[in-house]
């Protein structure tokens, strides 16, 4: 029987990694700023995070590349962005889709403590092609650090929901 369920797992894995492929590929194709790229996570991303993991301004304490494990074993289906510009990484993120299967949640975002950088939109270009690929009607982003953050979210047109302490925008 665990053979069984692994098989699952590795068939599920491979599924939506193509998915997850075919979003960060859609979402580069609409980018329009000179040097810029969404990749998916990988050992050049933990190398190049390893710049501003110390860095005194950061505003979160993640351990990404711990998290990052248990999410890909736990997550067949999740959501994984990693943003660049040239050979400097200016951000992560990564979420899943919701418990009902209609939207898709970020759970992690953050931003180099050094980047100028749109990190969210760019995020978003990828959350969006991949909620659509899976069908999902909206996209959220959970538990907004602080009111400014939540502000700031929904002057990007997401709208706050208290009850989920989250960020909601509808896919149309």
């Amino acid at each position: 029987m665990a053979g069984f369920k692994l098989g699952m797992c590795e068939e599920l894995e491979r599924r939506y990694a193509e998915l997850r492929r075919q979003s960060i590929q859609m979402a580069n194709e609409a980018l329009d700023l000179p040097d810029t790229r969404l990749a998916l996570v990988d050992s050049a991303s933990y190398a190049a995070f390893q710049l501003w993991e110390n860095h005194p301004n950061r505003k979160v304490d993640w351990d990404w590349p711990s998290s990052w494990m248990s999410w890909k074993l736990k997550f067949p289906k999740r959501f994984e962005s990693a943003t660049w510009v040239g050979s400097r990484l200016v951000g992560f993120a990564m979420g899943r889709p919701t418990y009902h299967a209609t939207g898709l949640r970020l759970d992690y975002i953050e931003k180099s403590p050094e980047a100028g950088e749109p990190h969210l939109d760019l995020t978003y270009l990828a959350l969006y092609a991949y909620a659509t690929l899976l069908g999902a009607t909206h996209v959220k982003i959970m538990h907004p650090m602080n009111s400014d953050v939540r502000d700031y979210y929904e002057h990007k047109g997401f709208q706050y929901d208290p009850k989920s302490d989250s960020c909601i925008r509808r896919i149309i």
